[in-house]
């Protein structure tokens, strides 16, 4: 800074002017920051002479302030390498500089050579040399202005003096960095600090980089095609809808990212830069600023509205940097990242730089208001930011002393709550409506029943959807063709899944009531295909379809013409009288392929049979070729032989509405009781169903997932019943005597 050319004013006396001066340079200590002056010793000691003399027109009168021989050169002004005080200059402190300077002026166009007090790790001394840096913009390297600042400035001064040099408005957010050689660069983020703090030495370079519009920096901007670069630059979206890019498991973080991102207080303090005067470098419980810095980097750039996403990389490697378990590309909980985020967020913009020690205080009877105002302003005294203004709220705590009943209310102040989720106490469940009109087709119903409700409700829900009165319904689980379970109506719902199938029946009222005089029997739907199973040695391949029935009739008429008669009642929309002439045919094509079977090398002799007669089975008599059997308490062998001329009736009509099973050639429907008719069991098993056990055996063990019932469970799977058989319940997967799940059977006998 040039000094003024103006004339000095009346000096005082030089015995005054002596006297001041020696009393300024005796009395002034050095004192961190205040303001000293270089003066050329040898006008120093010429103006010392003059006084002393006492004589105004003494020849040795100094003249006008001149440091000419402290320059290495005078168009720069630039101070000589190695002065030595009081060799070469001597030091005075500002007041009195000031009063020379006004009594003598100085010379035209030289600059006070103005230096700080600067307070060093072991001494305070005035800093005769000053900082001299290279100042430059990111994008104009070229062009480097030079500037001398003090140890004891803050880097604040040399934004501002960049901030002019370079005319860079005042709404441009910038950020500076410190180069010390050709590569490496240090971000110069606290502002306030002085430059000796920043370890800041002459001979360095300060950049100052300026915010593209998009919200990225041109330091950190990755390096992309440039067709990509006018591509991204020339779309304009909305802001703040923009995606978060997955660096490989960063689910967690991009959803806590976006959380906050439209939380609109947080989102617009970091957008108008609040954050920058707010930042806390000396808290030691925060991140430096860093955490803060790199939040507001992705949030203007995602409510930019030049992206169609972000890449949090820069995040995600600070949060990694501060808080370990985030490191690498694992999953983790988004809340415990949430939870990170907002503390380190606080604690990087927290207003308080030294937290006090607070006593807390008991309510002891006052107010919930005023004892939550003080414990809010207690904790504000502590901590203040834009977090706790945003999320922080205070908890009521009341303690009473289980001894003395004394009661203790305390406000504990929180960032976060654990909320649980509102558990749905309604269920929606499908089941299948079977009406006893056998004309009717089973209809799906989508029912809403009490989570922890019981059978009764689902039957009272279903009631309302079909008129049906509720204690005329029969829930049971239907799987693999086969009844499962039969459930009790004060049986709870959570027993059944939602991937179980449940059938509903509609029966009589005198089927279901205990004191009724009918009896339930469970008819199930068996195909016969027109092949031969030579593996089970049965004269055809028989397999399960559709859904099975239950029935109802009077215990009184339970022969077995009157069943196949209710049978084909029940079955009318699937079944129908077959031709006489069918039934020759069909009958002669079957000795056929008997004779055929016989006569081949590897078949199966009549020896060979009487063989296989011992083993677990039906006994061999005549027409043991028919397809069904019916076991009755005290009947004749001629009367079973009818039920199998009768059950061979039904197995001869066909179908007209129910598709025909893959891989058949003919299609045939058999009535398969497993109920008991007055608690009597099968006594005998249907030789073809021990290839169809096998196959249903693995499909049993994934739906019942090891019950524990499983080696009780796989005998009865070996022996399944006739087509007419009388047992009192089939577990699912299989068709077993009765006791194996005799108990599913709720039904009276």
């Amino acid at each position: 800074m040039a000094a003024t050319t103006a004339g000095a004013a009346e000096p005082p006396g030089l015995e005054t002017q002596r006297r001041e001066i020696e009393a300024l340079l005796q009395n002034h200590d050095l004192s961190a920051g205040d303001s000293w002056y270089l003066l050329e010793r040898r006008w120093y000691e010429q103006w010392k002479e003059y006084v002393e003399t006492g004589d105004q027109n003494s020849s040795s009168f100094p003249g006008q302030i001149d440091n000419t021989e402290l320059f290495e050169e005078l168009e720069s002004y630039r101070l000589k390498e190695r002065l030595v005080e009081n060799e070469d200059f001597v030091l005075i402190p500002a007041e009195a500089w000031h009063k020379l300077l006004a009594w003598y002026s100085m010379v035209a166009e030289q600059p006070a050579l103005e230096r700080k007090v600067v307070d060093l790790p072991s001494t305070v001394k005035v800093e005769v040399y000053p900082v001299e840096v290279f100042l430059c913009l990111h994008s104009d390297m070229e062009n480097v202005l030079t500037a001398q600042f003090s140890r004891v400035d803050s880097i604040s001064a040399i934004q501002r003096t960049m901030r002019t040099q370079f005319e860079v408005p005042e709404s441009a957010e910038t950020r500076l960095w410190m180069k010390s050689s050709d590569t490496s660069c240090e971000r110069l983020r606290n502002v306030q600090i002085s430059v000796l703090d920043s370890c800041l030495s002459s001979g360095m370079t300060v950049i100052m980089e300026l915010r593209n519009a998009d919200g990225t920096w041109p330091s950190s901007r990755p390096q992309i095609m440039r067709n990509s670069v006018e591509e991204q630059d020339s779309y304009k979206g909305q802001p703040g809808v923009c995606g978060l890019s997955n660096l490989g498991n960063t689910c967690f973080m991009n959803s806590a990212l976006q959380c906050l991102s439209n939380t609109p207080p947080l989102t617009e303090y970091f957008l108008r830069s609040a954050y920058l005067d707010e930042l806390n470098f000396t808290n030691p419980l925060g991140m430096k600023g860093e955490i803060a810095e790199a939040y507001a980097d992705v949030i203007k750039q995602m409510w930019s509205g030049r992206h169609f996403s972000v890449v949090p990389r820069i995040f995600k490697t600070k949060v990694g940097h501060f808080a370990s378990q985030f490191l690498g590309y694992q999953q983790h909980d988004s809340q415990e990242l949430l939870s990170f985020l907002l503390d380190g967020l606080h604690e990087d913009l927290n207003r308080v730089k030294n937290k006090e020690y607070i006593e807390l205080r008991d309510a002891e009877g006052r107010p919930d208001q005023e004892v939550a105002e003080e414990a809010w302003r207690n904790h504000r005294r502590r901590n203040d930011s834009v977090i706790v203004d945003t999320f922080h709220g205070l908890f009521k705590s009341t303690l009473v002393c289980p001894e003395c009943n004394k009661v203790s209310v305390t406000f504990d102040p929180f960032c976060y709550l654990s909320v649980p989720l509102p558990v749905s106490k309604e269920r929606v469940m499908e089941v299948f409506f079977v009406s006893l009109d056998p004309t009717a087709k089973p209809v799906q119903h989508r029912l809403v029943v009490p989570k922890a409700g019981k059978v009764s409700d689902l039957c009272a829900a279903l009631s309302q959807a079909t008129d049906v009165p509720a204690n005329q319904m029969v829930v049971a689980d239907v799987f693999n063709h086969r009844f499962y379970k039969i459930y009790h109506a004060d049986e709870y719902l959570s027993c059944i899944l939602d991937r179980d199938d449940i059938f509903v029946y509609e029966l009589s009222r005198g089927s279901v009531e205990e004191d009724g005089d009918e009896i339930v029997l469970a008819l199930y739907l068996r195909e016969r295909s027109h092949y031969r199973d030579y593996g089970s040695g049965s004269s055809y391949g028989t397999s399960l379809f559709g859904h099975p029935l239950l029935i109802a009739t009077p215990r009184s008429q339970c022969s077995q013409e009157t069943l196949y008669q209710l049978f084909l009642q029940r079955l009318a929309r699937y079944v129908r009288p077959i031709d006489p002439s069918e039934e020759v045919e069909e009958e002669e094509e079957a000795d056929e392929e008997e004779e055929l079977y016989r006569s081949q090398t590897n078949g199966v002799s009549d020896d060979e049979g009487e063989d296989d007669g011992e083993k677990p089975g039906p006994s061999k008599r005549k027409g043991e070729g028919s397809e069904s059997e019916v076991t009755q308490p005290n009947n004749s062998t001629e009367r079973a032989e009818e039920g199998a001329s009768n059950s061979e009736g039904v197995a001869g009509c066909s179908r007209e509405d129910a598709p025909p099973p893959t891989g058949s050639d003919g299609v045939d429907a058999d009535a398969e009781v497993p109920n008991a008719v007055d608690g009597t069991q099968a006594a005998e098993r249907q030789p073809s169903d021990e290839d169809e056990d096998g196959e249903e055996e693995e499909e049993k063990e994934e739906k019942e997932g090891g019950e524990g019932d499983g080696e009780g469970e796989e005998e009865n799977e070996q022996a399944t019943p006739p087509v007419l058989s009388q047992t009192n319940g089939t577990p699912r997967g299989s068709a077993a005597t009765p006791s194996a799940r005799s108990s599913c059977s709720p039904f009276r006998q």
